[in-house]
């Protein structure tokens, strides 16, 4: 983004925090978070704006950027894919099940088994999908985490052998 529209989203953050930025803070926000396209910034401080009491810190909009930027679906549909593969194929075809999933999932079916996601009671299915999400969310916020600091996600995945 050009240095006149990083501006624009500094008055815009100023106005909404009562914050005057002088040069030296601008300079370094802007060699922080000029990288990213105007629509990328704008997008960011506005969700920002609705949602934080305090004036948001570069690793906060740098965050948010990179969740708006990622492209996992939800835990929670994940894990209906996990039931349906279940339904499908049950424990005698594990491999066409796993083969169904997507890459990342198929990694965290992989923790927790797939024949004991299969076998699981109801009460222990419901420690499974908890399980499972805590999994999906601490992948997610590897993969957010490394887009920050300007990885690909793709580059990512493959890094964490998805």
């Amino acid at each position: 983004m050009s240095k006149q529209e990083f501006l624009e989203g500094m008055t815009v953050l100023g106005l909404a925090y009562d914050k005057e930025f002088n040069q030296e803070q601008v300079a370094v926000w802007y060699q922080m978070l000029g990288n990213y396209t105007k629509e990328e910034f704008r997008k960011a401080i506005q969700e920002l704006i609705k949602t934080e009491k305090y004036l948001p810190s570069i690793a906060q909009i740098t965050k948010t950027i990179a969740q708006n930027q990622a492209t996992l679906p939800k835990a929670e549909d994940e894990w209906e894919e996990v039931l349906n593969a279940v339904r499908r194929f049950g424990t005698w075809d594990e491999e066409k099940a796993m083969e169904s999933l997507k890459p990342y999932t198929r990694k965290i079916v992989g923790y927790i088994g797939f024949t004991r996601i299969c076998n699981a009671t109801p009460e222990e299915q419901v420690w499974n999908k908890k399980e499972f999400i805590g999994e999906y969310g601490a992948l997610t916020d590897r993969l957010i985490e490394g887009m920050q600091l300007g990885v690909g996600e793709m580059k990512l995945l493959n890094e964490m052998g998805i």
